[in-house]
């Protein structure tokens, strides 16, 4: 599932015309053009963002593949350390329910948490076959 580049955390108005100049309008692109860190350090170059804001949007953009993980889900994730869908598939379902659940009490966060039924259908639908490539 891909989205409008804005849809990231992080971007302004003024990195959206940056990133659209550089032919970059959403997710599917920016990690198309960004996957790899070589890639990204040329991106970075070629627009004059900086490579760390273009890892955490792409690590957003990553996440938010994921039917069900919207942008709220997907900033939760990265504060509890998941930064990729590599990195959820090592996770234990319940334990990452905890964690989320624990940084929300901590932040004091209004939105809700995903139940353990949602973390376990995202890792059912990253490890589907196919998913790797793209959704």
């Amino acid at each position: 599932m891909f989205h409008k580049i804005t849809d990231l955390e992080g971007i302004s108005a003024n990195h959206a015309r940056t990133l659209e100049k550089a032919e970059i309008t959403t997710t599917e692109h920016l990690l198309t053009k960004a996957h790899e860190p070589k890639a990204r350090g040329r991106l970075a170059v070629q627009t004059g963002i900086g490579e760390k804001y273009l890892n955490r949007w792409v690590a957003m953009a990553d996440l938010m593949r994921i039917r069900g993980v919207s942008h709220q889900y997907g900033v939760l994730l990265m504060a509890v350390g998941v930064e990729s869908t590599h990195k959820l598939l090592t996770m234990n379902p319940k334990e990452l329910v905890r964690l989320m659940e624990e940084h929300k009490r901590a932040t004091k966060l209004a939105s809700s948490a995903p139940k353990l039924a949602d973390v376990e259908q995202w890792l059912t639908e990253v490890r589907t076959p196919g998913f790797a490539q793209g959704n």
